[in-house]
């Protein structure tokens, strides 16, 4: 797969859409690797997508992944050519509490310190799982589903920016509670530190959407979406923000695009402060978690934050032979920090988001 840089996304994008070509964009989290293709272009064997009943090539797609699962049989010598459905397997090996303690603890400082009001820390978590990526996507549930071939599955229930006739809107994502636990939705929407959260998000994406259009509004505060992981569901609270863009916004929506990225639902506030503290104390590479990527109809767009994201690993993995093989992958995830954290809450919805959500 060959990767644009930001200027030659930007530029890429500005001539689709003065055109009006349909399109699909992904953005790396450091806007460094981006795919900016035509969606007649898209090869099903290297990208799927569903994007809100916006869907790719599927029946392409599935050929593909059947030819790929007898070629893979035929190795590994089965007599059969069709792998029977199987119960998925799912293995996380969560990092140990005191590794993010000690992550949990610096950033707390430079929260005390008021350099910083929010910041979203995230961790990688390997995970071993029966399934291959692109059998993820075809099982999987979600509002955005993306496969892209040797980098990551996303499955992620969150909007980055959607623009419908001129309006551009924007649903940052926070706040987050196991749906089984007693009197959920009133502890979720109770809880100070979770408003002080959703306030400082809400506040950066009005303060985003002001970037590129005018009249920034709240349309929809903190309403509640359920999600299903699978083995259950959770509770996420977001919000809606709009603004209006300019009659020839198209001509420039590459600029206005790139401009709101990071996304900083994914980020912090400030967001560039907040990221710059991120990088240090992560100290691992995001790729491309907490990117975006989007599709243009032709007339509007439609956009994900890629959370729920699981990346392809170069180990040497253990499906070379074995009739019911293991993959090795990365999976990413984290949450919102503030100075009234508690970091066992913290800790636990961090492992509460590694889940496929599979039904």
């Amino acid at each position: 797969m060959n990767f644009l840089d930001r200027p030659t996304a930007i530029k890429t994008i500005n001539q689709l859409a003065s055109t009006k070509c349909p399109f699909l964009v992904i953005a790396s989290f450091d806007t460094q690797k981006n795919i900016v293709l035509p969606l007649s272009q898209i090869d099903p064997s290297q990208i799927a997508f569903d994007f809100n009943g916006k869907i790719s090539n599927i029946e392409a797609f599935t050929e593909w992944v059947n030819r790929q699962e007898k070629q893979k049989l035929n190795e590994r010598g089965s007599a059969t050519t069709k792998r029977a459905p199987l119960e998925v397997l799912w293995q996380p090996e969560p990092i140990p509490f005191d590794h993010y303690q000690s992550a949990f603890s610096e950033l707390m400082l430079a929260l005390k310190e008021g350099r910083i009001s929010l910041a979203n820390l995230t961790f990688p978590t390997p995970v071993k799982c029966n399934l291959t990526l692109p059998e993820i996507f075809q099982r999987t549930r979600a509002k955005y589903r993306l496969w892209l071939s040797g980098e990551f599955c996303s499955f992620s229930p969150e909007t980055f920016v959607t623009i419908c006739d001129g309006v551009i809107a924007t649903y940052p994502m926070k706040g987050t509670i196991n749906a089984s636990t007693p009197n959920a939705l009133e502890k979720l929407m109770q809880n100070p530190k979770e408003i002080d959260e959703h306030k400082t998000v809400t506040q950066e994406a009005i303060n985003d959407i002001s970037l590129v259009a005018n009249n920034a509004r709240i349309s929809r505060f903190r309403y509640i979406d359920r999600i299903s992981r699978g083995d259950g569901e959770i509770l996420q609270s977001s919000s809606m923000i709009e603004g209006d863009l300019p009659e020839d916004y198209r001509e420039s929506l590459g600029d206005l695009f790139y401009r709101l990225l990071p996304a900083g639902s994914i980020t912090g506030s400030p967001r560039d402060e907040a990221t710059q503290i991120l990088e240090k104390i992560e100290s691992y590479p995001r790729h491309f978690y907490s990117g975006v990527a989007a599709i243009f109809d032709g007339e509007n767009l439609d956009s994900t934050v890629l959370i729920r994201y699981l990346e392809e690993e170069t180990h040497p993995n253990d499906h070379k032979t074995s009739l019911t093989p293991l993959y090795h992958y990365t999976f990413k995830s984290g949450g919102g920090i503030t100075a009234m954290s508690n970091i066992e809450n913290e800790y636990d919805e961090l492992i509460e988001k590694i889940y496929l959500p599979i039904s």
